[in-house]
């Protein structure tokens, strides 16, 4: 089902993940991947301790990628098979990222999985919780304030200056960013039923 989302993660007050997926991204689909993900207390350490070596995608990166791209004689973007193992080898998180057909909430293991590199980059897509009319959910997972908090779509009621995404609100779209239903201690998470009642009340 085509239901637009956003996936964040929060360390040290810089946000590290916001993760786009196009499908499934309702309580029931992607909350509960990322509720089962998160009240696994193995991955929920194991991400932390990689998450000082993860940041965003910038300018700066994409400058360079291009550069690199032109340097294997890809002018349009479109890889063929010998360009993609160079781009491989070049830069093998962002090629599982690119290419890899991710299912939704998949980031955080794909994280895991290349957490032997240096660094890694993920592309950002924080400002897509702007506008609610196009993102109907968001689920944010802050270590530093211990909380796993489910944000929902279409808000039209208005949002305060308190609220997380309240800076990207532009002040002349009818449709807010998305607003906060529910948020959970990392530490204590419950279990599906009444995971999905708090999102739904």
């Amino acid at each position: 089902m085509g239901t637009r989302n956003l996936t964040v993660v929060v360390h040290n007050q810089e946000v590290k993940v916001a993760c786009y997926g196009q499908f499934d991204g309702q309580p029931d689909s992607l909350g509960l991947k990322l509720l089962k993900f998160f009240s696994n207390p193995e991955n929920t350490e194991k991400l932390k301790e990689i998450l000082p070596k993860v940041r965003l995608w910038n300018e700066q990166d994409q400058k360079q990628q291009d550069e690199f791209l032109e340097s294997i004689g890809c002018t349009n973007g479109i890889l063929n098979s010998r360009q993609k193992d160079k781009f491989k080898e070049k830069y093998p998180f962002r090629y599982r990222e690119r290419y890899g057909r991710l299912r939704e909430g998949q980031i955080l293991e794909v994280l895991l999985e290349f957490s032997h590199l240096d660094e890694l980059t993920t592309t950002d897509a924080y400002d897509f919780a702007s506008d609610s009319l196009f993102c109907e959910w968001a689920y944010v997972i802050d270590y530093d304030k211990n909380s796993f908090e489910v944000y929902k779509g279409f808000n039209t009621a208005g949002i305060s200056e308190e609220d997380r995404f309240f800076p990207l609100y532009d002040g002349e779209n009818d449709y807010y960013p998305v607003k906060i239903i529910a948020s959970f201690p990392l530490d204590d998470l419950p279990d599906e039923n009444e995971f999905l009642l708090q999102c739904s009340m």
